[in-house]
C-alpha cells in the first residue's frame, strides 16, 4: 500500500544543480548530446537524466525498507512479486511471482515464483527470500508499515512459497503484489530498519553504478531475468534545489521529472513544442488534514464550515494553474475510479456556501470575538498550520485559504518550515491543521484505508506509520472489515459505498483538488514514455512499481 504522501514526497521538489563538482565523475547528457554510457555496439549512449527529489545533497541510502530510500533502488534495484499500478486497478503483472493464489478462507496465500532469477551478486532468488520478508514483517513490526497481519511464512520449494495471515486478506492482493522482496543472505544480519545499503543487492534491471553526495547513478544489469526487454544502459539521480529545478528543465538537462513548474506551456513546451512534453494524470487528492484527536478539529460542524467556505475553483486556478481540478466530495480519484463511485454521488460536486457556513458555526456555539475571529470554549479559531517551505503550490494554496476562512472568522497563519519537519509533525500528530495528500493506491480500498484505517492506530504521542489524521472510528472499521473478508464484487461494492458515504457527510479530512502526478519528459533522447493515450503507468519518476513499468518500455530515439 502506498502510504498517505508517499507518493507524492517529491513531487514538488526542485532539481539540479550542475556543476562540474556536482557530476560526481558520472556525465550528464543535454539536448545537444553530450557524454553518455557505451552501447551495446561499442557506441555512446545518452544517461537518461532524472529529478525524482529535491535534495541539495544526498546521504547514501538504498535499503528498501528506509523511509529515507534514495529514488531508483525501490523498482530499478529491488522488484515486486507483482506490479501493480493505479492506471490499470486490481490487475497485477507477473513480475517476480507467476501467480499468487488465496485459499477460500483468504487467509493462505500460495506464491510462484519465477524461475531463473538471480540477485545481482549472482545468488539464486528463491523462496527462502520471500518467506524471510513476510517473517521479517512478523519478527520486527517497524518493518511493517502496512499493517500487513501476517501469522507465518514458509518455503515449500525453492519456487513456492506459503504465507498465512490472522485474518482474510482477499483486498490486500495488490498491496501484498507490490513488496518489494529481500535477499535473505543480506538483510538477515543487520538492523532492518537502520541499515543503509550502501552496495545494494537486488533483483532489479540495474545495479549501482556510482555514488557521490550530488550525484548517483545505476546501470544496466546484464544478468536480469528479463534484460533484453531493458533498453537504458544508465541512469542517473543528480542531487537538486527547488531553485534551481525550473531553470535546468528548461535547458534541457532533465529528460524525465517531476515537479510542479509554473507556466509549463511558455517555459518548458514553446523552448522545443517536438520534444518537450508534460502530462499530469491524478494519482490522489490534496486534502486539509485535521487533527482528530483535538479540538474543533474532531467537530463536525467545524469541519463541514471551513469545506463550506472553501472555493476549491479558486484553489485550482490560481494556485495551480488550473493543472489539476476540484477534488470529488467522494475523494476518489477520477476517472481512474469513477467506476467504484455509487451512483448517489456520480453528479455531486464542492459547492461554497459561506453563508452556509457561518450558520453551522453559530448554531455550534462558535461566537464572533471584537476581532471578528471565533472562538469556543475560550479557544480562539486561530490555527498556525505548518507547510513544507519548497511546496510553492501549497503555499499559494494556503494564502487562497487564509482569505476564505477569514470570512467565516477563522484565522490560518503560514508556518512554513523544512520538508522533514513538516513530515515529522503530521506523523507524529504534532500539528492542528496541514495539508496533504492522499495517492489513490491500485484501488479505492487503498486510498480511504491509507488514512480512515484503525488498523494504524496509536497512542496520541507515537508516531503513525499511515492515517496521520488519525480517524479512529468503528463505523469505517466495520465497512473495512466487510471488504477485506470476501472477493464478491457486489459486497466490495456496497462496502466503498459506505465509506464513500462517510467521506461525504461525516469528513475525515477535507478533499480539495485531485492531486496531480507531475511528469515532465523529453523525446530528444528516449521514446517510450506513458501518455493520455497510452497510459499503461503513473509516469512521475517517484512512482513505484510504476517507474519499473516505464523503465521497461523506455528505447533510445
Amino acid at each position: 500500500m502506498i502510504n498517505l504522501d508517499t507518493a507524492h514526497t517529491f513531487s514538488r521538489r526542485g532539481l539540479l544543480g550542475l556543476s562540474a563538482a556536482a557530476l560526481g565523475g558520472v556525465a550528464l547528457s543535454s539536448c545537444t548530446g553530450g557524454s553518455g554510457s557505451t552501447g551495446g555496439n561499442g557506441g555512446e549512449r545518452p544517461v537518461l537524466n532524472v529529478h525524482a527529489s529535491g535534495s541539495p545533497s544526498y546521504q547514501v541510502n538504498f535499503n528498501p525498507l528506509s523511509t529515507s530510500v534514495l529514488p531508483g533502488a525501490k523498482g530499478l534495484v529491488y522488484e515486486p512479486l507483482m506490479a501493480y499500478t493505479p492506471m490499470k486497478p486490481n490487475e497485477g503483472q507477473p513480475w517476480l511471482a507467476e501467480s499468487m493464489e488465496f485459499d477460500e478462507a483468504g487467509t493462505t496465500l500460495t506464491i510462484k515464483l519465477r524461475e531463473g532469477v538471480t540477485w545481482s551478486d549472482g545468488t539464486p532468488f528463491s523462496a527462502k527470500d520471500v518467506a524471510f520478508t513476510f517473517n521479517l514483517y512478523l519478527e520486527q513490526p517497524a518493518t511493517n508499515t502496512s499493517a500487513l497481519p501476517v501469522k507465518s511464512a514458509s518455503a515449500e520449494d525453492d519456487h513456492t512459497a506459503v504465507i498465512t495471515f490472522s485474518k482474510p486478506v482477499f483486498a490486500k492482493e495488490p498491496q501484498l503484489g507490490n513488496l518489494i522482496m529481500l535477499p535473505e543472505h543480506v538483510f538477515a544480519e543487520q538492523d532492518p530498519m537502520e541499515f543503509v545499503n550502501e552496495k545494494p543487492i537486488g533483483t532489479g534491471p540495474y545495479v549501482l553504478k556510482a555514488f557521490a553526495d550530488q550525484i548517483y547513478s545505476f546501470e544496466r544489469n546484464p544478468q536480469h531475468w528479463d534484460a533484453d526487454a531493458i533498453k537504458i544502459n544508465e541512469i542517473a539521480y543528480p542531487a537538486s534545489t527547488t531553485q534551481t529545478f525550473t531553470t535546468h528543465l528548461t535547458q534541457g538537462k532533465l529528460d524525465w521529472s517531476g515537479g510542479f513548474v509554473a507556466n509549463i506551456d511558455a517555459l518548458f513546451v514553446k523552448k522545443d513544442p517536438e520534444h518537450h512534453h508534460y502530462w499530469y494524470p491524478g494519482d490522489g487528492s490534496v486534502n486539509l488534514l485535521l487533527n482528530q484527536r483535538k479540538a474543533p478539529m474532531n467537530d463536525l460542524p467545524f469541519r463541514k464550515a471551513l469545506s463550506l467556505a472553501m472555493d476549491r475553483q479558486a484553489l485550482s486556478d490560481t494556485a495551480m494553474q488550473g493543472y489539476t481540478p476540484p477534488a470529488h466530495p467522494t475523494g476518489l480519484v477520477l476517472p481512474a475510479f469513477e467506476s467504484a463511485m455509487a451512483p448517489e454521488y456520480k453528479d455531486l460536486a464542492f459547492e461554497r456556501k459561506v453563508e452556509e457556513a457561518n450558520s453551522i458555526l453559530d448554531e455550534a456555539g462558535y461566537t464572533r470575538g471584537a476581532d471578528g475571529v471565533r472562538e469556543k470554549d475560550g479557544k480562539k479559531l486561530a490555527f498556525d498550520v505548518v507547510i513544507p517551505s519548497g511546496y510553492t503550490d501549497w503555499v499559494a494554496m494556503l494564502k487562497l485559504l487564509q482569505e476564505q476562512f477569514a470570512e467565516i472568522g477563522v484565522t490560518f497563519t503560514p508556518q512554513a518550515k523544512a520538508e522533514s519537519a513538516w513530515a515529522d509533525a503530521r506523523r507524529n500528530g504534532a500539528y492542528d491543521i496541514t495539508i496533504a495528500s492522499a495517492a489513490a493506491g491500485s484501488a479505492p480500498y487503498f486510498l480511504y484505508r491509507s488514512y480512515m484505517s484503525s488498523e494504524f492506530k496509536v497512542a496520541d504521542d507515537e508516531p503513525a506509520s499511515s492515517n496521520p489524521g488519525r480517524w479512529y472510528d468503528d463505523e469505517t472499521d466495520k465497512l473495512f472489515e466487510a471488504y477485506e473478508s470476501t472477493q464478491d464484487e457486489a459486497e466490495q461494492a456496497a462496502a466503498i459505498n459506505g465509506l464513500q458515504k462517510i467521506v461525504v457527510e461525516r469528513l475525515p479530512l477535507i478533499p480539495m483538488l485531485q492531486s496531480p502526478n507531475w511528469f515532465q519528459y523529453r523525446t530528444t533522447n528516449f521514446v517510450g514514455w506513458p501518455t493520455e493515450e497510452d497510459p499503461y503507468a503513473l509516469p512521475a519518476p517517484y512512482q513505484f512499481p510504476d517507474n519499473l513499468l516505464l523503465v521497461k518500455h523506455l528505447s533510445y530515439a
